[in-house]
């Protein structure tokens, strides 16, 4: 099925884990019944949501506030 016009494309980022790190997101994902993308993806959440708000969002490519 394809994706509706009116939702965004998800972004791509590609991270390098330590061999620890990565053993022990491969293992909570595989105790979880879930990929080792979806526990990056909600460790990410999860760390975004304590942080405080920012008073104002940079995007990186326009540089503009």
């Amino acid at each position: 099925m394809a994706r509706p016009k009116n939702q965004k494309q998800p972004a791509r980022l590609t991270v390098t884990l330590d061999e620890n790190d990565y053993k022990e997101v491969c293992a909570l994902a595989a105790n979880n019944d879930v990929s080792a993308a979806w526990v990056i993806r909600r460790a990410v959440q999860d760390y975004l949501g304590r942080l405080p708000a920012p008073e104002a969002a940079t995007t990186p490519a326009s540089g503009m506030k």
